[in-house]
């Protein structure tokens, strides 16, 4: 299977991510079903296909959109490292098949993440894709 990038996002109250179990794929405990990010990057791939929010062939058609999202959540960007070179820095990630994340705190209580996940993924190659 060709290489390829899913995304995904989740914006939310952040003390929800305290329901670890709904963000590990155990039996009974809702994962996957649940909206909230899962504990491990890879473990996206057992989600639904309704939580992929884009497909992408190319690592910086990904990026457009992880940069899209992350700026729209995030507005003015993050002090600590200019848009340009977080872009720079995912488009490498994903050609070299490494999952990038963009999350953080937006507010008080308020949690924003938006995820690319690699597919297939060379951690988790036991999963399959979840457009299939």
């Amino acid at each position: 299977m060709q290489l390829h990038f899913h995304g995904y996002e989740w914006a939310g109250d952040g003390r929800l991510l305290a329901k670890e179990s709904e963000r590990r794929p155990v039996e009974g405990g809702g994962f996957r079903l649940s909206e909230l990010p899962p504990l491990m990057t890879g473990w996206w791939l057992l989600r639904p296909p309704a939580q992929v929010r884009g497909t992408w062939a190319a690592p910086a058609d990904a990026v457009e959109w992880l940069a899209g999202r992350y700026e729209e959540h995030t507005p003015g960007g993050d002090p600590w490292l200019p848009i340009e070179a977080r872009r720079q820095c995912a488009v490498e990630q994903l050609a070299g098949a490494s999952d990038v994340v963009r999350s953080r705190w937006v507010s008080d209580n308020r949690w924003s993440g938006h995820y690319v996940i690699v597919c297939p993924n060379k951690v988790w190659p036991q999963f399959s894709c979840p457009m299939r």
